[in-house]
């Protein structure tokens, strides 16, 4: 004979505890999950802090120097001794003028100069045997001739030495030297060419003594403390972050940007790893002496609709089982991987910061502090 099922059952009773039995069975198939397990969390309790803002900045690389270089005189490019990228020393001569007619010009001077300086000997000479002979062999006035002519030889030998000596410095300016060590950045010139005074035919930079020039909103400016570190990044090394510090703020806000020039000082490991122009962002860490709730930013639950909310741990036990509940929160400024709370939540308050992601209202979870051993959990 077959087995009796409950649907072959024709008793009331039967029937009935077969289908409470079925719907207890349902019920238990789609219970959730999360009321099964319990769900470990790390979790902080919410303490006043200082606040500090983070600013992020945007800016280059620059120069302490650079200078476009031109001769003092006009003339023809006879000699170019650098090209673009060429590193000079101080001093080192990069072009030379045509100096042929000065130089002509300078023989001839020295040549006078010699001219002059015989003349005044030769006086000077006259002078003195006049003055030796017997008195009333020569006429006072002659004497007084003679003493004139000294002074008459004396400022042109004075003249022919200015002269030559002004023929030199011209000479001298046919020649363009370094003013300071760097490396050549442009040149416009090439030998042959005809150049006159002011035209800029060679662009020298320095690279000893980089800074990073920032502009930043004009309503930080009370706030900029100088020497303060600021941290810096750059295109060039995506990796590595570098500390500098503020060697000036400009106090001159510009009028269609609202923002202040800050000049950071590079530390001295950047040291021949960066050129002028390369880009550089920055963080510069703003104190507003104020201090209010905050909590890490893996604490803070976003949803598309722009609600901001974080999971609140309902009588917290650390190391122990306790249930979870999603607060709605109100944010304010960010800093060091922290968001300050404007509202929402209260101190001493728990907040969940790791195995938030997928809990439920009214969650089992099992309590450890943020960063913590299992053997610290318990207090």
């Amino acid at each position: 004979m077959p087995n009796p099922t409950c649907s072959k059952i024709a008793h009331p009773y039967f029937s009935l505890a077969c289908r409470t039995l079925a719907l207890c069975l349902l019920a238990l198939a789609t219970a959730p999950v999360w009321a099964q397990n319990t769900v470990q969390v790390e979790a902080i309790e919410v303490k006043p802090q200082p606040l500090v803002e983070e600013v992020p900045l945007t800016g280059s690389v620059t120069a302490n120097r650079i200078s476009g270089l031109s001769a003092q005189v006009e003339g023809l490019v006879r000699d170019l001794h650098v090209d673009i990228g060429d590193r000079v020393e101080a001093g080192d001569l990069l072009l030379e003028l045509d100096d042929e007619l000065r130089r002509v010009d300078l023989a001839r001077a020295r040549a006078e100069l010699a001219q002059a300086q015989e003349q005044w000997s030769e006086s000077q000479r006259q002078l003195r045997e006049a003055r030796t002979l017997a008195e009333g062999s020569i006429a006072a006035s002659e004497i007084r001739g003679l003493e004139a002519q000294v002074r008459i030889s004396e400022a042109e030998r004075d003249a022919a030495q200015a002269d030559l000596r002004r023929l030199e410095a011209e000479l001298e300016r046919h020649q363009v030297r370094a003013p300071f060590s760097g490396t050549i950045s442009g040149k416009s010139t090439e030998e042959g060419e005809w150049v006159s005074p002011g035209t800029t035919m060679l662009e020298l930079v320095s690279t000893e003594q980089l800074r990073a020039d920032f502009q930043v909103p004009q309503r930080y400016y009370p706030q900029v403390d100088s020497g303060s570190d600021v941290r810096l990044n750059f295109d060039a090394y995506p990796d590595r972050t570098f500390t500098g510090k503020i060697h000036r703020k400009v106090p001159l806000s510009s009028d269609g940007s609202r923002t202040f020039l800050l000049r950071v000082a590079l530390p001295e490991e950047t040291r021949n790893m960066l050129i002028p122009g390369m880009s550089s962002s920055g963080q510069l860490r703003v104190d507003n002496d104020n201090t209010g709730l905050a909590v890490p930013r893996d604490a803070l639950i976003r949803y598309p609709d722009g609600r901001v909310t974080v999971w609140v741990v309902t009588e917290p036990e650390w190391g122990e089982e306790s249930q979870v509940r999603e607060q709605l929160v109100k944010t304010g400024m960010s800093f060091s991987g922290q968001v300050e709370i404007r509202s929402g939540l209260s101190e001493g308050d728990v907040v969940a910061t790791r195995g938030n992601e997928a809990l439920q209202e009214g969650q089992t979870v099992e309590l450890r502090r943020s960063g913590s051993n299992d053997d610290n959990d318990k207090e």
